[in-house]
């Protein structure tokens, strides 16, 4: 199932080019609107720059140019000495964002395979000041890059410790992806269940782990290696704990949420349960199910709303592999 030997070269991780060697058929080129934003001189030259770039600019400010406050808080910020150390360290780290354009490119490619009509988003960089991170929609991805330095940044989001660690640059391309499956992850959610959770982003970690050969499964659903040892060797008693406390119907938006959502771990199972199991455990499920039923393809699979129908084609019961 899940890699669970995880050593490999820091290169290949960071920017997800670790296999394959084949020159990608889809041109990804990132626009560089970071550049241009901190070369402006003056408040009016801000304003028309942002005028000119409205669709990045509002995803990545979400404010209007019109508003004089606004380009002047703006304007404040990029001149201020600390946010151009901080631009300057998105170069000294992520240079000319090839890399990251390579992987986005052979993403883009297997899609494309699956999907002969996906139409790629556009791809823009930006500097936002730690104001934004990363905005995505089926058009267009902004990237806020300082954002994304990593540990060794001078200025780091305002995020608890478990999170902040996802903000470096080998999760950028993943992160993207994971959104992108959206459009073609078909779920029933009437009722919305327990099981209707766990099988949506269970497809939606196996199809961005098809797209995305050469990135480690780890980086795709934002596990630290202990992490994903611990949900794997211990997902026979994570799974007995769902069905004794009878979650799978569940309804209940604020219980789901401790099994789906954002916290240091699931403290209902105990310290050594990673936080959004219930993600993982849909990951696992679909893995299965597409082992147990080999004649279906993916496409059928992100079609397939019936999350019951795949949890019982998985025939999952919290069991390791053979």
């Amino acid at each position: 199932m899940f890699k669970r030997v995880f050593f490999f070269l820091l290169i290949a991780v960071l920017y997800g080019c670790g296999k394959g060697s084949d020159t990608p058929e889809t041109p990804v080129t990132i626009e560089r609107f970071d550049r241009e934003l901190m070369d402006v001189k003056s408040e009016e030259e801000l304003k028309k720059l942002l005028e000119e770039n409205r669709a990045v600019s509002d995803l990545l400010f979400g404010a209007s140019p019109a508003d004089t406050t606004f380009t002047g808080d703006v304007f404040h910020m990029i001149q201020h000495a600390d946010a151009r150390k901080l631009y300057e360290q998105v170069g000294e780290t992520l240079g000319d964002l090839k890399p990251i354009e390579l992987s986005f490119a052979r993403a883009f490619d297997e899609i494309r395979k699956l999907y002969p009509d996906f139409k790629p988003p556009r791809i823009a960089a930006g500097f936002s000041g730690l104001r934004n991170d990363l905005v995505v929609t089926d058009s267009l991805v902004v990237i806020s890059l300082e954002s994304f330095i990593g540990p060794g940044a001078l200025y780091r989001p305002d995020q608890p410790e478990y999170m902040l660690r996802r903000f470096a640059p080998e999760y950028i391309v993943p992160n993207v992806i994971r959104f992108l499956s959206n459009s073609y992850n078909k779920v029933n959610f009437s009722p919305d269940s327990f099981t209707a959770d766990m099988i949506f982003f269970g497809k939606s970690l196996e199809f961005s782990r098809a797209v995305l050969p050469h990135v480690e499964d780890s980086l795709i659903i934002g596990y630290t290696n202990r992490e994903m040892q611990s949900a794997y060797e211990y997902q026979d008693v994570i799974w007995a704990h769902i069905i004794d406390r009878e979650l799978l119907n569940s309804g209940n938006p604020a219980v789901n949420a401790k099994y789906f959502g954002e916290r240091p771990y699931v403290a209902e199972i105990g310290p050594d349960c990673p936080a959004r199991i219930g993600q993982w455990l849909g990951w696992r499920i679909v893995e299965l199910y597409r082992m147990n039923n080999p004649e279906v393809s993916l496409q059928e699979l992100m079609k397939n709303e019936d999350a019951g129908a795949i949890l019982r084609g998985s025939k999952y019961r919290g069991q390791k592999d053979k």
